[in-house]
Order: C-alpha cells, then structure tokens, then sequence
C-alpha cells in the first residue's frame, strides 16, 4: 500500500461538453466538503451555465464527492458513445446526481435506453480489444457474449447463459465468466449508504496509491473509505490489520502486495463504485459471490464445458472459481491480461474461449 495524496482542487470536465451539452464541475469548500455540478453548456468554452444537477457534500463523505465526479465523467462518455441524445443524458444525470443524494430514483426508463440484447453468434472484440491472443506459443480465441442488463431481478445466473451462450458452446471450451454478473445474480450489491467506513478503513483507504488527480488516474479500487470498509468486511478486521501491518514492514524492502496476499481474493474481489453506466448499479458496492468454485460447477454441468468465474481489470486477472484446476491462475493471468470483457458499458459478461486450430 502507498500513501498518495488527493489533490482537492477545483476541476472542470469540459471534454465532452460539444457532444453532450454538459460541463462537470468540482469545487471544494473551506470546511472540507465539496460539491459536485452538471452544468448546461452556454455557448462559450468555460464552466459557467445552467445547473441542470447538483449534489453537495460534508467532509466526512468526501469520497462519495470524489466517486461522483468520477462517474459523471465517464457516464458522459459512455453514453455519447451508444449515441443518446443531450436531453436523455441530461435525465440520466440528474438521477446520478439523486442517487448521491440520497432520493430514490426509477431505472426503468433507464433499462429501457440501454436496449435488451439478442444472443449472436457474431462475436466482435470490445473497442481496443482483440480476440485472439498468444499464450505460450499456443492462440486462443476470446468470443465476448453481449446480454442484456443483468439486473437483481435475475436471481440464478444459469437462465442467462442458457439463452446467451449455450447456442455458441463448442467441445473444448472454456467459458468465463465475470463476477459481477454473479454477484448481481445472488443480491451481493449494497447501496454505499449501507456502508459505515469505519477509522480503520478511512485510514487504510487513505494509503492505497490510486493516483486521483493525475494523469494516472485509471479507478478508486480499495483506495477510498467505502470500497476499504467492504474490503476489510470481506477480510475480517484480524487479517486486514495484521495484513496492513506486514505490508509496512515488507514495502520499504521492494517487496509489494503482501496486503492483498494476505487479505485473499474475495476481499480483493469488491469494487466501489460498481458502474457508471447501468444507473441502477451507480451508487453500488460490489461484493464477492458466494461459492465460486460451486457456481463454476453448476455452470459446467449446464454447459458441458469447463467454466471459470473471472475478476479482471486493467491491473490483471484471476479466478474466484474454477470447475477444475487444472485451468492454472498463471495461464489465466495471461489469457486476460488486456481484460477483453472491459469495465464499463461493454455489457460482455462472459467470454468463450477456444483454442484456434
């Protein structure tokens, strides 16, 4: 773990303001807190303009004010990307900035925007992705599968891969599939007002390097109070401290990552904030699934075919569950390693791979 320090400046989104008529805009406070604005465009390269949404926050929230900012941004750019118009992503702001602020807000005309997708057997890699890929002198082709939007309401994951991926299964595949769409398919989702971050974690999350405010910028991870609390929930407080401690002796010697060795994979496994696309997820915490190794079994025995439950992101890949090991972490590392399935709007959440001949 590193200690890197929040840069709390003002800051003006203004990338995407010709193709959605929105500026983000973030403004600290004297007491610590800050606000968060979606600003309509006014014609003139700067951030002032109609408020179309806000939400103001404490200093003791001041992550949620940093998430906020994160996720209007990227929900901007996403949503140009699948081609709405300045109005519907004016809407879908104003119920991100509600989430933040504790209101309650409808997904359904949100649902309904996003489109339900068909099975296809066209598989076309995510933007910047290919599909096939060397692995130790041997290719394989990596098939992402598009669903629709895996809501709370779909509570067993098997339906979903019966209508979207059995039609595509060959012998000898492999399909994986991502946590989150079985983490989603058995209610491990929490609003982050659920989530009471405790000295400890603001304390740990204050010392995870994330690099917010700089160019390297790429996500929170475990790096602010909310994401740390359901971290260190997953853990147990025992390992988390002795793993906080051991991490503080070993990193001074250029021995790295002995805090995630030691917490495991399911507490390595939870994500905060969850999505910036799918509303309904915006305001989430993602905990791990329960029984992996189970699910990938179940999910063999449908198929037919060997199955591995997935984690990956741009930092890498691994398994929470795998229906045999002889599917090594070091070859699934490797096979994953630009993470194909993506982060964000690709709604791609399993990924057939097959040995090209």
């Amino acid at each position: 773990m590193a200690h890197t320090k929040i840069a709390e400046q003002s800051q003006a989104y203004l990338d995407m303001k010709e193709r959605t008529g929105l500026t983000i805009v973030y403004m600290p406070r004297e007491d610590g807190g800050a606000a968060v604005r979606a600003v309509a465009d006014n014609g003139k390269n700067d951030a002032a303009g109609t408020i179309v949404a806000e939400a103001s926050f404490a200093h003791a929230r001041i992550d949620e004010a940093h998430i906020l900012w994160m996720e209007a941004t990227e929900l901007l750019k996403a949503r140009a990307k699948i081609g709405q118009s300045h109005e519907m992503i004016w809407s879908v702001a104003e119920k991100l900035f509600a989430l933040f602020r504790g209101e309650k807000v409808s997904f359904e005309d949100d649902a309904v925007a996003l489109k339900e997708r068909k099975p296809s057997g066209d598989f076309a890699p995510n933007p910047g992705k290919q599909i096939d890929i060397d692995v130790d002198g041997v290719v394989y082709e990596r098939l992402p599968v598009k669903t629709r939007v895996i809501t709370t309401k779909d509570t067993d994951i098997l339906p979903i891969i019966e209508e979207y991926v059995k039609p595509y299964v060959k012998p000898g595949d492999v399909l994986y599939v991502s946590e989150k769409a079985l983490t989603i398919t058995q209610g491990r989702v929490v609003d982050m007002s659920m989530v009471k971050p405790s000295m400890l974690a603001r304390f740990l999350g204050g010392r995870v390097g994330n690099y917010y405010g700089t160019e390297q910028f790429r996500g929170f991870g475990h790096g602010t109070s909310i994401a740390m609390e359901a971290f260190i929930s997953e853990a147990g407080y025992p390992r988390a401290i002795f793993a906080a401690a051991v991490s503080a002796v070993t990193r001074p010697f250029g021995i790295k990552g002995m805090f995630y060795r030691i917490c495991g994979k399911r507490a390595k496994s939870v994500d905060c904030p969850m999505s910036f696309l799918i509303l309904e997820y915006a305001h989430s915490v993602k905990l791990a699934p329960n029984d992996s190794n189970g699910s990938a079994k179940r999910i063999k025995k449908t198929l037919g075919c060997e199955a591995v439950i997935l984690d990956a992101n741009y930092r890498g890949a691994f398994s929470l569950g795998k229906s045999s090991r002889a599917i090594s972490e070091e070859f699934i590392g490797k096979l994953f390693r630009d993470n194909p399935l993506g982060q964000s709007d690709e709604m791609t959440p399993f990924c057939i791979v097959r040995k090209k001949q």
